[in-house]
């Protein structure tokens, strides 16, 4: 089970910094803004525990975990002010809330790192 969770943490978090670039650089202007700096500036804080949630540290995925609430506000925000932006939005919404479960189930079934 612990594979599971660690793979599905993973999954999500590697989603979650796809989904950036895709967001803010690639989508056409009502649903993105066609800025790669704005995308290189939202993704950036992403690759720093990456090494981390990619092996499975229970430490880095729990700062990790900590990093994306950031993202969770983002989203929610965005999803509710601004229409057109509204399914990224909550696509991010909803990669937060499945990295944050995979988070919760690995870190009940694994002991600190000490």
């Amino acid at each position: 089970m612990d594979r599971f969770y660690g793979r599905l943490a993973a999954a999500s978090y590697l989603a979650l910094l796809l989904l950036q670039p895709v967001w803010h650089a690639l989508l056409p202007p009502p649903r993105g803004a066609g800025l790669w700096w704005l995308a290189a500036i939202a993704a950036l804080p992403l690759l720093l525990p990456l090494r981390g949630v990619i092996t499975g540290s229970l430490r880095s995925i729990t700062w990790a975990g900590y990093l994306v609430m950031l993202y969770l506000a983002i989203g929610i925000m965005e999803a509710w002010s601004n229409p057109p932006q509204r399914v990224p939005a909550l696509v991010q919404t909803g990669l937060v809330t499945v990295f944050v479960l995979a988070a919760l189930g690995l870190s009940r079934r694994r002991k600190p790192e000490g």
